[in-house]
């Protein structure tokens, strides 16, 4: 991943950053981190119904690219049993997570093998992560993310899709994404096939920032319009191969 230091320089304007690059939106960071939330709460409760011995036991889950957190009380309020933890290459910003979260398990790394032992957990996520990541790395990313999930387990990528030109500008004009490099839905699906993932799956979502359970149906029904700000990757690592 890029340097720690290039995130950890923005430790104190991250928010105040991506509220000024959606401004015309009419939304906050905040509106667009919950509805990540609740379409990840809804992939995450896949894999607890898939695996029944799941019920008794917290499902492990793993933040890859953590940042300061700001999805994790959505998660931990959920209806969904978890053990969360959170992996980040920001130091300074993963001390400041886990004051606000006390509850989940915060590690930093140097952005190549991730801290945890293989098979260690149930689902493993990412959000507007891969990115910041050097394209020459994004091979090794995804393959580290199928090392410590189970066979069975899954995981899901959330992007930026290049496609959708407000995208585009906000991307530009944000500070923190001065380096990124966006890839889109099907250069994304490949390399999580060619990470030997099954059942690649995905969809674009935030097609509008109107809020309330009205419009939040019309998202989930244009899934498969290539127009939405984001858009995720999901998929299971096998249980053979």
């Amino acid at each position: 991943m890029n340097a720690p230091q290039e995130f950890d320089r923005h430790k104190e304007t991250y928010r105040s950053d991506i509220d000024r690059a959606v401004a015309f939106s009419g939304q906050s960071h905040d509106f667009f981190t919950r509805v990540k939330a609740e379409y990840l709460i809804g992939l995450l409760g896949a894999v607890e119904k898939e695996a029944p011995s799941l019920a008794a036991i917290p499902l492990r889950v793993l933040d890859v690219g953590c940042g300061h957190g700001h999805i994790h009380p959505y998660l931990i309020q959920s209806a969904l049993r978890m053990k969360l933890s959170a992996v980040d290459v920001a130091a300074t910003v993963v001390e400041e997570a886990r004051l606000m979260n006390p509850t989940v398990d915060y590690q930093s790394y140097a952005g190549e093998r991730l801290p945890y032992d293989d098979n260690s957990f149930d689902a493993a996520y990412t959000i507007a992560v891969m990115h910041h990541v050097p394209p020459p790395q994004w091979p090794a990313f995804l393959n580290e993310m199928r090392r410590v999930v189970r066979p069975g387990g899954s995981i899901a990528i959330f992007e930026h899709n290049p496609i959708n030109p407000l995208t585009q500008w906000i991307v530009r004009t944000c500070p923190i994404d001065e380096n990124a490099v966006l890839l889109g839905r099907g250069r994304l699906s490949k390399l999580v096939a060619q990470a030997k993932f099954a059942a690649i799956e995905s969809r674009f979502i935030l097609f509008t920032p109107l809020d309330g359970a009205g419009y939040r149906a019309f998202d989930r029904m244009i899934g498969w319009l290539p127009l939405g700000a984001q858009y995720y990757v999901s998929a299971r690592v096998p249980h053979t191969g």
